[in-house]
Formats: C-alpha cells, sequence, structure tokens
C-alpha cells in the first residue's frame, strides 16, 4: 500500500508514524481532529452510498480481488519467520530489554 521503501523503512526500524505521515502515506484517506470522527466518517458513508451500487461493488471487488490470497501468503511467511527468530538468543534478549525498559544488545544469534 506504501510501496516499497516506506514499508521497509518502518519494519526495520519499528517506528511509528504520525497521523500526518499516515496521511502522506495513504495508509489513511483524511486526518481529521478526534472529535469529528464519527462526523466525517458518516458524511464519507452517505457519499459512498450517493454512488451507482453496481459501480461500487465492482470497484470494490476488482481492487480487493487477491487480496485475502496475498494476506493468507504473507501471514503463513511471517508465521515461519517468527517461528525461526523465537528460538534465538537476540529474541531472548529482546524480551529481556523490553522488560527492563533499556536499549538491547543484539548479537545476530
Amino acid at each position: 500500500m506504501v510501496g516499497q521503501q516506506a514499508a521497509l523503512d518502518m519494519l526495520y526500524t519499528g517506528r511509528r508514524v504520525s497521523g500526518t505521515e499516515a496521511l502522506e502515506l495513504g495508509l489513511c484517506d483524511r486526518l481529521v481532529p478526534a472529535a469529528e470522527v464519527v462526523t466525517t466518517a458518516g458524511a464519507l458513508a452517505a457519499e459512498i452510498a450517493a454512488s451507482a451500487p453496481l459501480a461500487v461493488r465492482a470497484i470494490r471487488k476488482t481492487m480487493r480481488a487477491d487480496l485475502v490470497e496475498r494476506v493468507r501468503l504473507a501471514t503463513v511467511r511471517e508465521h515461519q519467520e517468527q517461528r525461526v527468530l523465537r528460538a534465538t538468543d537476540d529474541y531472548d534478549e529482546g524480551v529481556r530489554s523490553y522488560a527492563e525498559r533499556r536499549p538491547a544488545r543484539f548479537t545476530a544469534r
């Protein structure tokens, strides 16, 4: 969704993104104050509902055609990687350092 470079940046660093950056990256459609979320969402839903329903369904079907399969494959792959990584010294160090609220000292083992 955000492109490989932005995705790798977030995955490698684990950093959080601000609402403004999420909007710039395309992770969200709009950025509104918390007090306006329900009103804005309702207005967007009403705008979509006013569109031609068959066209909206066709667009949604086209845009999401292979999404479920891609997510399934990515989830299987991620589960395999996590199983391997949980058996490493670095995993144990990451858990310990988080619990101790200190920077981790990874050794690539």
